[in-house]
């Protein structure tokens, strides 16, 4: 069977490794940049920390105005940088960040996980966010794309591969806090985040690409977004 849809709105522009440089800039350097730097200026841990959380603020607060959306990579800078100055506010000590990290991070491993157990995983609403947008007719033609099974199948691959690389790097982050001290595990582990988010977001566009391919050959669909 053939379906031929006319998109409800113009074509995605195609990905290139370099839009994800602003995001890199933005969510994950400045804010550490912040927080070394200042550290090194005197301001106290916990202070310098909270400064780190300026940049993706800024950043959301900029993509939200202009197009209505969220930044996800600074939403889950901000969680983590967040709910560590949280608690190290509460504690008196920066160190208990890296336990705020490891439930923040358990806690988005497993709600991914457990969104496979669902009618339709979590990724299915994530991936409908981004490329129909608040668009009615492109959101039908998505929601619509569930009934071939190849689709299915992608979407459950895709979320159970979030959660599972989410709870890898809180496995990691626990294993470095055992043979590093906190500032270095508070340096090295949002980078390993922000790489590993990067990273499931290429391959993420790489599995959607790979299914489209699929579903054109084996079911003679033509890809209607």
């Amino acid at each position: 069977m053939t379906a031929a849809t006319t998109p409800a709105g113009p074509a995605a522009r195609p990905f290139r490794l370099a839009m994800l440089v602003p995001t890199l800039l933005v969510d994950v350097i400045l804010p550490i940049g912040l927080f070394k730097g200042l550290e090194k200026l005197g301001v106290s841990p916990i202070w310098a920390l909270a400064a780190g959380c300026a940049p993706p603020v800024l950043n959301n607060v900029r993509v939200w105005l202009t197009s209505r959306r969220l930044d996800p990579v600074g939403i889950l800078m901000m969680a983590s940088i967040g709910s560590g100055v949280a608690a190290s506010l509460i504690s008196g000590d920066i160190g208990s960040r890296i336990v705020t990290d490891c439930l923040v991070g358990s806690a988005w491993g497993l709600a991914f996980l457990s969104s496979l157990f669902f009618s339709r995983p979590a990724m299915f609403y994530l991936i409908r966010s981004l490329v129909a947008a608040d668009d009615p007719a492109r959101t039908a033609i998505w929601n619509d794309l569930w009934r071939h099974g190849l689709f299915r199948s992608a979407l459950r691959s895709i979320t159970a591969t979030w959660g599972v690389v989410y709870l890898g790097e809180v496995l990691f982050e626990l294993g470095l806090a055992r043979v590093q001290p906190a500032d270095t595990v508070l340096t090295i582990a949002p980078i390993v985040s922000a790489a590993g988010t990067l990273g499931l977001i290429l391959f993420t566009r790489l599995a959607m690409q790979a299914m489209r391919r699929r579903l054109e050959r084996d079911e003679h669909l033509t890809w209607p977004l």
